[in-house]
């Protein structure tokens, strides 16, 4: 019997290993993302690229050996609670992923025009940053699966709305000097970045969800005006 609950747990550590792994591919992507569009390198533009392959391979696999649990295992009350958010978490993990290589086929597309000129690249860049903090506070979540960072990150995604509001100000300003075509471009990746915070606050929902069994109340969204910083309490993954 303590060898069937030892193959038992084996296979529910090995799904949280995997979701660690996602989260640090959504990192990197976020991060490489925003570099090649801030610096228009296509070259990290085809790496981000490269990287959601790696995601759809990891989430592929991670649906398929929860799959595999629930069927083999029957899980019940907590564990069932677990496996099924975390069905969800792989989801919005892929789909952060996919945002950041959307970003990415975008640079490799206008090449080799920048996407974001003239004062929207500082935004872009901030929302980018704001990005990959929100991928460091995801992964904290998932790993220590402290609560409390629940509202930091709600906190943090009402920065990246706050500069996706900006972004869109500046688009529809009469003075805007740079065309149409640029104008489109950025409104697709303000809504990239936007997107992807969101997700983080799906995940931390989730992550609420199988600490303690219901989803957080809703709080007021505010709009944050001062840089929002957050330093992991992991080490730095090696790049």
């Amino acid at each position: 019997m303590t060898g069937i609950r030892d193959s038992y747990q084996s296979d529910l550590r090995r799904v949280d290993e995997i979701l660690l792994q996602m989260c640090d591919l959504a990192e990197q992507s976020a991060r490489g993302a925003t570099a090649a569009l801030v610096g228009t390198d296509v070259a990290r533009a085809e790496q981000v690229i490269d990287l959601d392959r790696g995601m759809d391979m990891l989430h592929q696999g991670l649906e398929n050996r929860l799959l595999r649990i629930m069927a083999r295992w029957a899980p019940v009350a907590g564990d069932l609670r677990s496996l099924l958010a975390a069905l969800r978490v792989g989801a919005d993990l892929a789909r952060m992923g996919g945002l950041a290589r959307h970003v990415a086929e975008l640079v490799r597309r206008r090449y080799p025009r920048c996407v974001a000129p003239g004062a929207s690249r500082d935004l872009v860049r901030e929302m980018g940053e704001v990005a990959v903090a929100q991928t460091a506070m995801t992964r904290d979540l998932l790993e220590t699966q402290d609560v409390g960072l629940v509202g930091r990150m709600a906190a943090v995604d009402d920065r990246m709305d706050s500069l996706h509001r900006k972004l869109l100000a500046t688009l529809i300003d009469p003075d805007w000097p740079h065309g149409v075509e640029p104008a489109v471009d950025l409104t697709l990746l303000g809504r990239f970045y936007e997107r992807f915070g969101d997700h983080t606050v799906t995940i931390a929902h989730q992550v609420h969800f199988i600490v303690l069994g219901s989803l957080p109340e809703p709080r007021p969204r505010e709009s944050i005006e001062s840089p929002v910083m957050y330093r992991p309490v992991r080490q730095p993954v090696e790049r």
